[in-house]
């Protein structure tokens, strides 16, 4: 690439963000090994600081970029990620190119190359999730990635086609809507084009690949449309979504229906509109200032017809774009406006993404400290209290220290006494957690889902879908509701037993945070709000595919799952956090009571001076400020970097 073009804006983010989470990873592992090194009791800590390592080690981040055919959106592609290549990777062109849904990855764990799922696998039940894990379904193209022109060569079967019978083509989900048939085009024998294939999975090792990025390319109305996973689960959880449309053709109505059915309803700050084809209005025989007008105007249109601000649309020339990286033309790659689009995809990506989980690593970071710093402060106190103990025994005869271990034996005893009321506690909490576990089984929360399947799947008319997926999807939500008072009813028994622990036995047990699931539940809302008007109104006649409603309902049971194994999880470490700080301060005060014990009674016995004690306890007492100290520092250092 011509060093006097800029590096594309993205690509610099992403290697940047790449470059940022590998080195917070290290300081995390850093900080867990000198943890690991000091002795302390990490029950609490490690959980903490092993949940962000396995999220900054595992994280990914998708780009979606969603389009009618002919917008543009391959080359917009091509333009942002793939210009070093020197040529166009993914097949672009006039009419029709890339005519599957297709994600874009590296995953060594994963065949490489090119596995195209056939359009044939529609007319069964199967998620494409499931689908995934039947590899042998898959045709298998390999990948030259060391050679571009081979590459784009063989991904060129991305936009592969079949000609089959109307029918045929209606069972497999096209050709349902009257402007389709309006516009239908048959051959002689009364064939149609259709794609070939249903979903394609590019596996291919690349350097923006390699840091974690998966780009989701999903092309026309009928492959959105036709694939609830896409519709309902894909898109909706990308980190940004690119909706790209022309500037040539403005807002059609098949543009605004993919607006309308697709994204709007989950649009948020991540959802971006690239108005490609920006150089069709660069008439040569307007002035630059009637162009910037004409643009402007587009733009306002554009915005105002999808009801976005119109800071949200951006005019590129994905073309031009390309053009001007591959030949170093600094002059046309600004004007093709690809800058503007890059930056604000760098924000919704890359810094609000490292915004994120830099907060999430601080916050388990500053509950490490707070704990650990907590945990010291105990052992200081325990130690300067044995301290004050020995130094008040210089002087004095034996029998004191005899006093001394039967008054000790006497408090280890109680103590130990005082252990059943926390192996009650530990009893009466299992019992609690293990009822909200039945309450988030798979096999309890999926039962009616999975009825509703049968219903479906041996009924002739499909009717009555959406009152019974809002039946169940109430009763649901009750069950999430119910869940949060069980939470809070734990949550104060165990704050009443850990302010009598603090009373008897000097504990310093905090009562714990308070968790709700409202988060999750508004989460849970929009699933079920979204998959439930899916399944009605203008998606009738889809509805009436057996397999089309299975795909879609089995889509919306492996959601649902997904949220309430999550909610447990949520649940379970919460719970965890709670009971495990009790648990150290039980491990610590019978570490500390079996110290003192064994302490006296070597003095009872001379085997010990108790001058020797004394100085043991003096130097514990250092090592403690010592461990403080370095806390302090590495916690100020992974902060700080």
């Amino acid at each position: 690439m011509n060093p006097h073009v800029e590096a594309p804006i993205l690509t610099a983010g992403l290697f940047d963000y790449a470059e940022w989470r590998a080195e917070a990873l290290q300081r995390v592992k850093a900080l867990l090994t000198w943890l690991e090194e000091s002795g302390l009791d990490l029950e609490q800590a490690r959980p903490l600081l092993q949940r962000q390592i396995h999220r900054l080690d595992n994280d990914r981040m998708t780009l979606a970029f969603v389009a009618e055919f002919s917008r543009g959106k391959s080359e917009l592609i091509n333009a942002i990620f793939f210009s070093g290549h020197g040529q166009r990777i993914l097949p672009a062109g006039a009419g029709r190119t890339t005519m599957c849904p297709m994600e874009l990855f590296s995953d060594p764990a994963q065949p490489r190359g090119l596995r195209l799922l056939p359009i044939e696998t529609r007319l069964q039940s199967q998620t494409l999730a499931q689908w995934k894990s039947s590899p042998q379904v898959w045709t298998h193209f390999e990948l030259p990635s060391q050679d571009a022109q081979g590459l784009a060569q063989a991904l060129t079967h991305l936009s592969d086609t079949q000609r089959v019978p109307l029918e045929r083509a209606q069972d497999l989900g096209f050709f349902h809507d009257a402007e389709d048939l309006a516009q239908l085009n048959t051959d002689a024998q009364g064939e149609v084009e259709i794609p070939l294939w249903r979903h394609a999975l590019v596996n291919f090792a690349h350097p923006l690949l390699d840091q974690g990025l998966s780009i989701l390319d999903t092309p026309g109305l009928n492959a959105v449309g036709a694939e609830p996973e896409l519709t309902l689960s894909l898109i909706p959880s990308a980190n940004a979504v690119v909706f790209v449309l022309g500037a040539d053709t403005g807002v059609t109505r098949s543009d605004l229906e993919i607006w309308n059915r697709h994204i709007a309803t989950t649009s948020g700050a991540q959802t971006l509109v690239a108005l490609n084809k920006v150089d069709a209005l660069w008439d040569p025989l307007l002035t630059a200032p009637q162009i910037a007008a004409s643009i402007d105007h587009q733009v306002q249109t554009t915005a105002q017809t999808l009801r976005l601000p119109p800071e949200r649309v951006f005019p590129v020339s994905a073309h031009k774009a390309l053009l001007a990286r591959i030949q170093g033309d600094g002059p046309l790659l600004a004007r093709s406006g690809l800058g503007a689009l890059e930056n604000a995809l760098n924000r919704a990506a890359n810094i609000d993404r490292r915004s994120l989980l830099d907060g999430a690593v601080r916050d388990a970071v500053g509950q490490v400290q707070s704990e650990l710093s907590q945990q010291l402060r105990k052992q200081l106190h325990e130690a300067q209290g044995q301290l004050d103990e020995l130094q008040g025994l210089r002087g004095k005869n034996a029998n004191m220290v005899v006093l001394m271990l039967q008054r000790l034996a006497a408090e280890r005893n109680e103590f130990d006494a005082g252990m059943a009321q926390v192996l009650a506690l530990r009893a009466v909490n299992n019992r609690m957690l293990e009822q909200l576990r039945e309450r988030f089984a798979a096999k309890s929360v999926l039962h009616d889902l999975e009825q509703l399947e049968l219903r479906m799947g041996g009924a002739l008319l499909k009717v009555g879908v959406k009152g019974e997926l809002a039946r169940i999807g109430a009763d649901l939500r009750k069950r999430l509701v119910d869940a949060e008072t069980q939470i809070e009813e734990i949550r104060q028994m165990l704050a009443a037993a850990f302010t009598r622990a603090n009373s008897e036995f000097g504990f310093t047990v905090t009562a714990p945070r308070v968790l709700r699931l409202s988060g999750l539940m508004q989460e849970f809302d929009r699933v079920v709000n979204a998959y439930t008007e899916h399944l009605s109104g203008v998606n009738w006649l889809k509805l009436q595919n057996n397999a089309y409603t299975l795909r879609t309902l089995r889509t919306l049971s492996s959601r649902v799952r997904d949220l309430f194994e999550r909610a447990l999880r949520d649940i379970e470490n919460w719970d965890r956090s709670a009971i495990a700080q009790l648990d150290s301060q039980v491990r610590e005060r019978k570490k500390q009571l079996n110290r003192r014990l064994a302490t006296l009674q070597r003095i009872e016995d001379t085997k010990d001076s108790l001058h020797d004690r004394i100085d043991e306890l003096q130097k514990q007492i250092a090592q403690i400020d010592v461990l403080q100290s370095g806390l302090n520092d590495q916690i100020r250092r992974l902060i700080a970097a």
